[in-house]
């Protein structure tokens, strides 16, 4: 019986686990839980003790799914992003999951974080993608972005633009609103200006967007079947869908078709970003990739273990 792995994406909203055999990568099993972890902790940049026992739950739950499939605790690996990177008392959370659980958090920084997605999304896209391409991942705290062309990295950068940090900065009723976009977009300009710069030199055709909030671009579509590597993403229904979701209440967008309820809240800051980049790009395609940091770090960390 092959070894198997677990990689645990530790994100501001949500976290993730990925099960994969060492020798080959393979998804086995994958779990997604709405922890958030960077509730209550964006204004005070401190993690709340409920977040935590969230996260302490979370974790705990990951780590028998991975024990009850044969795997061992040291091949367990946990990485945190944008919300421990910031938080002034992510140290405390780090040493209670050591602690109670066995587990050792990797924090990394935000270009680590951007090469990782690059890893992953580069071996979810069709072969021989030559096409000048913009990877978006759009998280809680941050957004990172990786510009490329074939296998050479052009440009990458981590943004604190996620969207639970954007809700905390404008936000009407603790919720989005069209009254705030003006003030949003003029805050989302003046933080892409090194981004657009690069990338109206190298001139993107495509925007990629990986998993998290393009996982419900992708549902709101409706498509039936297994999600797919990689696939593209109809632009005109998306652009349909995001002026209907911004026009809602917070209580419309989670009954809303497709809408998973965890997102309900922040996506609308999530579509904002999404179509002021293919706007002020003049970009015309979008594709979605399910792979991210998690099938980024097998690849490039994990791919030569047995």
């Amino acid at each position: 019986m092959s070894k198997i792995c677990a990689i645990a994406d530790l994100g501001t909203n949500t976290f993730q686990l990925l099960i994969s055999p060492l020798a080959e990568f393979r998804v086995e099993q994958q779990l997604q839980r709405p922890v958030g972890l960077g509730k209550g902790a964006m204004e005070e940049v401190a993690l709340q003790e409920d977040a935590m026992d969230r996260a302490l739950a979370c974790l705990s739950e990951f780590k028998q799914v991975f024990l009850a499939k044969g795997g061992d605790l040291e091949n367990f690996y946990a990485i945190g992003t944008s919300i421990l990177r910031r938080a002034s008392n992510a140290d405390v959370f780090i040493h209670r999951v050591y602690q109670e659980l066995g587990i050792q958090i990797l924090v990394i920084d935000g270009i680590q974080e951007a090469e990782y997605i690059y890893e992953g999304i580069r071996n979810s896209l069709p072969e021989r993608w030559g096409k000048t391409s913009l990877v978006m991942d759009i998280g809680g705290g941050s957004v990172e972005f990786i510009l490329f062309k074939g296998p050479d990295v052009l440009y990458r950068v981590s943004l604190e633009l996620g969207g639970l940090r954007l809700k905390s900065l404008f936000s009407e009723g603790n919720e989005f609103n069209l009254s705030i976009v003006e003030d949003l977009d003029a805050y989302v300009s003046n933080e892409m200006k090194p981004l657009l710069e690069a990338c109206r030199e190298a001139k993107p055709v495509v925007l990629v967007g990986a998993a998290g909030a393009f996982e419900t671009i992708l549902d709101l579509e409706n498509r039936p079947g297994v999600t797919p590597a990689s696939c593209e993403i109809n632009l005109k229904t998306f652009l349909q869908h995001k002026t209907n979701l911004d026009a809602m209440h917070y209580e419309e967008r989670v009954g809303y078709p497709g809408m998973k309820a965890f997102r309900a809240s922040i996506f609308p800051y999530a579509t904002f970003l999404v179509e002021k980049v293919l706007r002020e790009l003049a970009i015309k395609e979008l594709w979605f990739s399910s792979y991210s940091l998690k099938e980024g770090f097998w690849f490039t960390e994990l791919q030569n273990q047995s």
